[in-house]
């Protein structure tokens, strides 16, 4: 994420050296004109961050400068050690705990100069399940390392592949993590939900996938590419809490008996039908037809095989 990668940037400049753009790419894995970007940003937010140019050119920062916690408010600096304390749930790696000790130093430093500091009200957590958190590990020791994965991944179909992934990024969507990667069996980059890979292998084999910017989140352009439709259903009052986590409160009314109606533009892809059949109690499609059409077809083969 950027963030995370403008603190690296700040890290490594903060040793007293210059550093050239090359350099920097090479180690954050992104590309020059990011690395350009990202530096420009640290300009603007008050770092006296300064370029040279020649064989021996680089960035660096002013000469006598150092990161002091008069740089951020106390409350800004906590804000930052409850998300990296969040990441490190999910990256466990020296550089999450190194920058999570730099900032906790900066706050002590507040503290010390008698500057009030307010009881920390964010906290964030984004540690996955045990078995999760052994697979993530692997896909984050596969895109540190630019390895190959093999996976066994089950669709929402219930139908189980065998394939070769190049992992690129894990992604946390929608209250799920995911991992987008290259996929050798299809030829084309994919985002595959973590709960589905039922096993994970580590192998020798290198990264071999077209160059993609991160930074562009391509990911977002195929969650973008789903078919999006109103739909409009009615649902117990027991679903509110569950209904409430996907839509938006202007998107639903409450009705005399105590059900609610939601009527929204949404996604209509084969997870919706599983989606609304797990929400508790009953529920009426109002539209589109197909989607009662489905959802009618999947109860009628549930109750045929639980006869």
């Amino acid at each position: 994420m950027k963030a995370e990668r403008l603190l690296a940037i700040l890290n490594i400049l903060l040793t007293g050296k210059r550093v050239s753009s090359t350099e920097l790419a090479k180690k954050l894995e992104v590309s020059v004109r990011t690395v350009y970007r990202d530096v420009e940003a640290l300009s603007e937010a008050g770092f006296p961050v300064y370029a040279t140019m020649g064989r021996d050119g680089g960035f660096g920062l002013i000469e006598g400068f150092r990161m002091t916690g008069q740089m951020f408010s106390t409350g800004e600096l906590q804000r930052i050690i409850s998300a990296l304390d969040g990441l490190s749930g999910i990256c466990p790696e020296t550089e999450i705990e190194n920058l999570r000790r730099k900032f906790t130093i900066l706050l002590s430093e507040s503290g010390a100069k008698g500057i009030p500091c307010p009881a920390n009200r964010i906290f964030i957590e984004l540690t996955p399940s045990t078995r999760e958190k052994r697979i993530t590990d692997l896909i984050d020791q596969a895109i540190a390392r630019s390895t190959v994965l093999r996976i066994s991944y089950c669709d929402v179909e219930g139908c189980e592949t065998e394939r070769d992934i190049e992992p690129l990024a894990l992604l946390f969507y929608w209250q799920s993590w995911f991992v987008y990667a290259w996929c050798r069996l299809r030829k084309d980059f994919r985002s595959f939900r973590v709960t589905r890979i039922v096993h994970t292998e580590a192998t020798k084999a290198t990264r071999e996938c077209p160059p993609v910017d991160l930074n562009e989140r391509p990911w977002s352009r195929q969650w973008e590419e789903e078919t999006i439709e109103e739909v409009c259903f009615t649902a117990d009052k027991g679903a509110r809490g569950r209904i409430a986590e996907y839509f938006d409160t202007d998107a639903v009314s409450e009705n005399p008996d105590g059900s609610v109606t939601v009527c929204a533009d949404f996604p209509t892809g084969d997870w919706v039908v599983s989606w609304i059949m797990g929400l508790p109690g009953t529920v009426s499609i109002l539209k589109p037809e197909h989607l009662r059409v489905r959802i009618r077809e999947t109860a009628e083969r549930l109750a045929k095989q639980n006869v």
